[in-house]
């Protein structure tokens, strides 16, 4: 899969004015934790300074209980030793109490902050436009954003709380260190900042080659699905394209591994110079503390709390830089996310009108109407041009490619890019309130969805307020001619379809259309849709459904696209589309009369059913003296 452009020129180049720049997301990222909880995110911040000003505390007690023991020992006075041993464990104690406070606040501060990025990411997604949401640069932002959104904020977080506790711990430690010799603190404390540049390098190359991998990690997550969900899975079995899959996905998968172990090399190798050098630094620094307590210019315990002071120097150190290291590669993770969060809304999109209501619709015109879909340089539809009343009913039927559920789409305003007019009770559809204007629209796509869900979501979800009223529901039902089919399921309406999850009934390919037919009918719509209804229907069902359709657009508007032109003559008017032009247009007696191409396509199925019918006439007079001729059986 190749790397798109927009991949390439997105690509981070190593500079201050760069890395910084990502730190102007912060004061949204803090606007998004206060938004989760405040009162947790104010726990949590109080237990990390207290966290961070523990260590010196237990040091100090440390220093104290070993003086006390080493002069009690020689004057016997044992008093103050029990007095700093106690002070010592209820330190401990309450930096316990704090650690098991912090953990409860930050793991619920955590599932909350999960899920309200998700649940943006999802409102954010619903909001877009279906230009933009088939945009394939546009999917691998969303993979990106997805991929960081369970943990990049909170990690975030999480590292500003550590770099604070990290600054408290350093200081308060650090102090101990400084009364003894400051440029030792100095020295120990420099010698991390030195890695900086070189990990932040490195962190720039994880984050560039990651970036990268977004178009292959929505390759790999397809391959799997193939593999591992039933609708694919006969053709997977049949076909033999098991292990085909299987080695495409490892492929992909091991050289994700490849790259990842050549930034785990890098990185271990700068790792380990910089703690060669960071250990010699404190060994020196341990040896002038372990000397000076032998010429006796300090006491036991204060070399213990030296010790102590420079490896926690030393660590909170590191920790410091490299969670500034960290901050720097999430903000350009956490960029991802807000790149995504930022892209431009459907309503937004479009000119800023105040949006018309819409009561009911009477009229639909289209006015030499043009359209090519994103990143294409043909045409789908070029120069359509039609009108339909109240009453009236559309066919719209030609070759595949032709550009007949194109104008559903536009029709139903998901695409807005269009040339030309589509204009509904005279005003232009870019005037309308687009969701009033969908909530009267009933539409069934080519490519209805399979809900994985109950039959009351699958046939609610037509609209979704009328969802707990079994009357309405069944009186869908009804319409789609599915009644025998849902009264005899299990568990009737509550009836789990599918087979993601247990208990699942699966359905036929027809069953499942009729199904998306109830769902369009559930809807008071003044309009309605159907694409390929017939699709996956039988003869006799198909006639059943287009007469429930006929009964159903009484007085109002229906448009239908059919392969089987002896649905289209219940049509009022029928388009003949050809590679996105109407080339022939009106009733079905006159486009016979015109004797054009609609004419000869009706006279090639018209024969072909014929030929089928006595086909099936033959078969059913030969198949009893069949029987008789092998005695039965």
């Amino acid at each position: 899969m190749s790397q798109s452009k927009g991949q390439t020129s997105d690509l981070v180049s190593l500079s201050y004015k760069n890395i910084f720049r990502t730190f102007l997301f912060w004061p949204r990222i803090f606007r998004l934790l206060w938004d989760t909880h405040p009162s947790f995110l104010i726990a949590i911040l109080i237990t990390n300074l207290l966290k961070g000003a523990i260590p010196a505390a237990i040091l100090l007690a440390t220093r104290e209980l070993i003086n006390s023991v080493v002069a009690g020992a020689s004057g016997g006075r044992f008093q103050p030793a029990f007095i700093a041993f106690g002070v010592l464990i209820g330190v401990n104690l309450v930096y316990d109490l704090i650690n098991i406070g912090e953990s409860f606040f930050r793991k619920m501060f955590q599932s909350r902050l999960s899920n309200q990025v998700n649940i943006k990411i999802i409102e954010k997604a619903q909001k877009m436009s279906l230009q933009s949401f088939e945009d394939a640069d546009v999917q691998n932002m969303l993979q990106r954003a997805q991929g960081e959104a369970d943990y990049r904020p909170f990690e975030i977080f999480t590292q500003i709380l550590a770099i604070i506790s990290s600054v408290v711990t350093l200081f308060s430690t650090g102090a101990i260190l400084i009364a003894w010799r400051w440029w030792a603190f100095l020295f120990i404390f420099l010698i991390p900042c030195l890695s900086f540049y070189s990990f932040l390098r490195i962190g720039q190359r994880e984050f560039n080659v990651h970036f990268q991998r977004a178009g292959r990690q929505r390759e790999s997550w397809y391959l799997s699905f193939l593999v591992t969900r039933d609708n694919s899975f006969k053709e997977v079995k049949i076909f033999q394209l098991g292990d085909y899959l299987r080695k495409r996905y490892k492929t992909i998968l091991e050289g994700f591994y490849r790259e990842d172990k050549v930034l785990a090399v890098r990185r271990s190798y700068t790792s380990l110079a910089f703690q060669i050098v960071n250990q010699g630094a404190c060994a020196f620094i341990i040896f002038m503390a372990i000397q000076a307590t032998y010429v006796g210019q300090i006491l036991v315990g204060n070399l213990v709390s030296l010790i102590q002071g420079i490896t926690l120097t030393q660590s909170t150190s590191q920790s410091i830089v490299q969670g500034i290291l960290s901050l720097c590669q999430n903000n350009l993770y956490i960029k991802q996310l807000f790149d995504f969060l930022d892209m431009p809304e459907e309503a937004k999109i479009q000119k800023s009108v105040q949006p018309l209501p819409l009561s009911v619709i009477h009229s639909i015109e289209f006015r030499n109407v043009s359209f090519k879909y994103p990143n294409t340089e043909e045409n789908a539809i070029s120069n359509v041009s039609f009108t339909l009343h109240q009453g009236e009913k559309l066919a719209i039927v030609g070759r595949n490619g032709s550009g007949k559920s194109t104008i559903v789409k536009l029709l139903t305003h998901l695409y807005s890019n269009f040339e030309g007019e589509i204009r509904i009770n005279g005003h232009s559809i870019h005037e309308l309130d687009k969701d009033s204007f969908r909530g009267k629209i009933g539409v069934v796509f080519q490519d209805f969805v399979h809900y994985e869900m109950s039959v009351r979501d699958n046939i609610g979800f037509g609209h979704v307020a009328s969802r707990e009223n079994d009357e309405v529901i069944w009186a869908a039902i009804d319409k789609a001619g599915i009644t025998d089919l849902v009264a005899g399921l299990p568990d009737k309406l509550n009836t789990l379809l599918g087979k993601w999850f247990e208990d699942g009934q699966q359905l036929s390919g027809g069953q499942w259309q009729r199904i998306a037919i109830a769902r369009a009918f559930m809807r008071n719509a003044d309009i309605y849709v159907l694409d390929e209804p017939s699709s996956f229907l039988d003869p006799h069902a198909e006639k059943e459904v287009f007469q429930k359709f006929g009964q159903l657009v009484h007085e109002r508007i229906g448009v239908f696209i059919s392969h089987r032109l002896s649905s289209a003559r219940m049509a009022d008017t029928i388009i003949l589309m050809e590679e996105g032009r109407i080339v022939e247009a009106g009733s079905h007696e006159h486009l016979m009369d015109m004797d054009g191409v609609y004419a000869e396509m009706f006279r090639l199925q018209a024969s072909s059913y014929l030929s089928q019918g006595e086909s099936d006439l033959e078969e059913e007079k030969l198949s009893p003296s069949l029987v008789r001729a092998t005695g039965g059986s």
